[in-house]
């Protein structure tokens, strides 16, 4: 399984959650497509490293709107169930390139702390 939780410090510090979200990147007519998985996000770009910088950006934007109508636990909850589900690939070993893409997104406090790939 790839989903991950920082342990509390203990003194009382909430836990930082690592949501892993599964992404396909292809080339299709001379344009890069980036699409999720488990969101309803879709980009494109004139390159891979454009694509996946424009899903980077829109899976945040997607998980802020979470946040701002207050949907994010339920969200975060179903994309810890389909990463369970995703167990039997193993996402830690796709390398750079690749057309499968694992991002993680850093929440604390119901905030986003970072998405990254």
């Amino acid at each position: 399984m790839f989903s991950k939780t920082k342990e509390s410090t203990g003194e009382g510090a909430p836990a930082e959650i690592l949501v892993p979200i599964l992404c396909k990147l292809w080339a299709e007519d001379g344009v890069w497509n980036g699409v999720t998985e488990d969101l309803s996000v879709a980009v494109f770009g004139s390159t891979y490293e454009e694509a996946s910088e424009n899903l980077r950006q829109a899976i945040e934007c997607h998980m802020e709107a979470a946040v701002q109508t207050g949907s994010v636990g339920a969200l975060i909850a179903h994309l810890q169930e389909r990463a369970k589900e995703y167990g039997f690939l193993s996402l830690d070993e796709i390398t750079p390139g690749s057309s499968l893409l694992k991002m993680l997104v850093a929440m604390k406090n119901q905030e986003i702390v970072a998405v990254t790939a």
